[in-house]
C-alpha cells in the first residue's frame, strides 16, 4: 500500500514567528518523508483565530501551537477548542520563560508541550505519541454509535486487534467441550469471557455455576464443590448437592483456580478425569457431565515448579489457554468502555450526564490502568456519582486518577506558582522529589507492585530502584 492510499493525516502548525514555524515545518517534513506508512499534510497559520478557521474548513488531526500568540492566546485557544468538543490532541510549544504557561495549558486540555529550543528527537517522539492518540480518538468517535458487541458477547466491548483476536478464539473453543484456562491480570474480564464461552456453547441453556476458590474457607470449599451427606460433619443436618453436581450438563467456572488448596486439587483432578463426584461423608460416587472453565491471575508454571499446584491438574486444565489482554494493550477500547459504563451508571444514579469531554477521553487513554477494566469501571462510577453536569470533564476524572501529572505537585504540597517563591536549588529539589515519587508509584502500580518488572520497565537496575523506593516511599511504607 502506498502513502497516497493511506488516510491523509493533517497537522496544523500555529506560530506567529515565521522563522520558528519554518524550522519546525522543515523538521517535520523530513521526518515524515521517509515514513512510508503515513500520508501527512501540513497547514501553517500565524494566529489562533486563523487556526479556528482552518479547523472549520478541513479535518485536522493534530495541532502544534505556540503558547504565546498575539490576539487570542494559547490558553483561550484551548478553551475555544474544548467548547467546540473537538477530539484533536494539541501540543503546545513554549519558550523557557513560559513553562508555567505551558503547564497551565496542559490543565486546560493540551495533550503535551515541547520547550524551545526544540530537540528533534524529543519532537519526533512527542509527535508520534500524539498521532497515536489522535487515531484512537478519531476511531472511537466514529464507532461510538455503532454496535460494538457481536452476538453472544453483549457484555464484552472492544475494537482493538488484541481484543478481536481473543473473541475469535472464544468463538472457536466455545462449541467444543474442552477444558479452558483463562489467564490474565486482575480486572481484565476473565469471568465475562467464561460466561461468553458458556453462552456460545451448545449447552448454553444448561446450568452455569461459578466457584470463587478464594471466597470459601478451606474447611468449607470441599462441601461447596462436592456436596455432603447428612451427618458428615457438625452442622450437616441434611444432604446437600455440591456446585459441581448442580452444574451437571452445563459448565463450571473455577475462578482463581491457583488458590485451590492442594488437598482438593487431587479430588478435582479425579472429577475431571473420571466424571464422577463423591459428596463429603458419602460412600458412593455420582456421574456428572460438566465442562470446566478455570481462570487465574497468577503464573501457573511458577506455582507448579514451587510445588504449590499439581502438575497433572495443570495439564488437564490447560487444554486450551486464553489470555485476557491488560487494558494498556487495548487502548483503543478505553473510550468505548468508559462510555458504556457512563451510560450504565447515569441510568442507575438518575444522572443527566451523557458523554465524556474530549480532554477527559485524552486523560483516560493516557493513564496506565494497573487495575484494568475493573479500575476503569470504578473510576467512571465515582465520576458519574459526583457529576452535576451533562459531560464528564478532565478535571473531574483527574481528581480520581492516582498517578497523573497534576498529582506530582500535590506530592510535596506545592502549587506551580509556589515554586517561584523558593530559591532555585530548593525549588528544583522539591520538584524532583515530586516527580520521583509520582514516577515510582506509577511504575509500581502499573506492574501490580512487582519491583523487578517496575525496575526493568524504568530502565533502572533493580538494586538502584529499591534504593529510590526506600528514600521516596519511606512515608508510604
Amino acid at each position: 500500500m502506498t502513502k497516497d492510499e493511506h488516510h491523509l493525516f493533517r497537522i496544523l502548525l500555529v506560530d506567529d514567528e515565521a522563522a520558528d514555524a519554518e524550522i519546525l515545518l522543515r523538521s517535520l517534513e523530513q521526518e515524515f518523508a521517509a515514513d512510508e506508512s503515513r500520508n501527512v499534510a501540513f497547514t501553517v497559520v500565524a494566529r489562533a483565530e486563523g487556526a479556528l478557521k482552518a479547523i472549520e474548513q478541513e479535518e485536522i488531526h493534530l495541532i502544534l501551537a505556540d503558547v504565546r500568540m498575539p490576539g487570542m492566546g494559547g490558553i483561550e485557544f484551548l478553551k475555544r477548542l474544548q467548547a467546540m468538543s473537538l477530539s484533536i490532541p494539541v501540543i503546545v510549544i513554549s519558550g523557557l520563560n513560559s513553562i508555567d504557561t505551558a503547564v497551565e495549558a496542559i490543565r486546560h486540555g493540551a495533550f503535551d508541550y515541547i520547550a524551545k529550543p526544540i530537540n528533534p528527537q524529543v519532537l519526533t517522539a512527542r509527535i508520534h505519541r500524539a498521532m497515536r492518540m489522535s487515531e484512537i480518538l478519531h476511531q472511537n468517535w466514529a464507532l461510538r454509535r455503532m454496535a460494538i458487541s457481536p452476538e453472544g458477547f453483549e457484555t464484552l466491548i472492544g475494537v482493538s486487534p488484541a481484543f478481536q483476536d481473543l473473541l475469535r478464539m472464544v468463538k472457536e473453543v466455545a462449541p467444543v467441550r474442552s477444558t479452558v484456562l483463562i489467564v490474565g491480570e486482575t480486572g481484565t474480564g476473565k469471568e465475562l469471557l467464561a460466561r461468553a464461552i458458556h453462552n456460545l456453547s451448545p449447552d448454553h441453556d444448561r446450568p452455569y455455576q461459578v466457584v470463587d476458590c478464594t471466597r470459601f474457607p478451606e474447611g468449607m470449599i470441599e462441601s461447596e464443590l462436592f456436596g455432603h451427606v447428612k451427618g458428615a460433619f457438625t452442622g450437616a443436618v441434611v444432604d446437600k448437592m455440591g456446585l459441581l453436581e448442580l452444574a451437571d450438563g452445563g459448565s463450571v467456572f473455577l475462578d482463581e483456580i491457583a488458590d485451590l488448596p492442594l488437598a482438593l486439587q487431587a479430588k478435582l483432578l479425579r472429577v475431571i478425569e473420571e466424571g464422577e463426584v463423591r459428596p463429603v461423608g458419602g460412600t458412593r460416587s455420582k456421574k456428572i457431565d460438566v465442562r470446566f472453565i478455570a481462570a487465574t491471575n497468577q503464573d501457573m508454571g511458577s506455582r507448579v515448579e514451587r510445588g504449590e499446584f499439581r502438575k497433572d491438574l495443570f495439564y488437564r486444565l490447560n487444554v486450551v489457554t486464553l489470555r485476557a489482554p491488560p487494558l494498556r494493550d487495548r487502548v483503543e477500547d478505553i473510550p468505548l468502555l468508559a462510555r458504556h459504563f457512563l451510560v450504565q451508571f447515569a441510568r442507575e444514579f438518575g444522572k443527566a450526564v451523557t458523554d465524556l469531554h474530549p480532554s477527559a477521553v485524552t486523560d483516560l487513554v493516557a493513564y496506565a490502568w494497573p487495575g484494568n477494566i475493573r479500575e476503569l469501571r470504578n473510576v467512571i462510577e465515582r465520576a458519574v456519582m459526583l457529576c452535576s453536569g451533562d459531560r464528564l470533564t478532565s478535571a473531574a476524572l483527574t481528581a480520581l486518577l492516582p498517578f497523573t501529572a497534576e498529582g506530582a505537585g500535590a506530592a510535596v504540597g506545592l502549587a506551580g506558582d509556589e515554586y517561584l517563591r523558593l530559591p532555585y536549588s530548593e525549588a528544583k529539589e522539591k520538584a524532583l522529589e515530586a516527580f520521583t515519587l509520582c514516577y515510582i508509584k506509577g511504575k509500581l502500580a502499573a506492574h501490580g507492585g512487582n519491583v523487578t518488572r517496575a525496575a526493568q520497565d524504568s530502565g533502572v537496575p533493580r538494586q538502584h530502584f529499591q534504593q529510590i523506593m526506600k528514600r521516596y516511599l519511606k512515608d508510604d511504607a
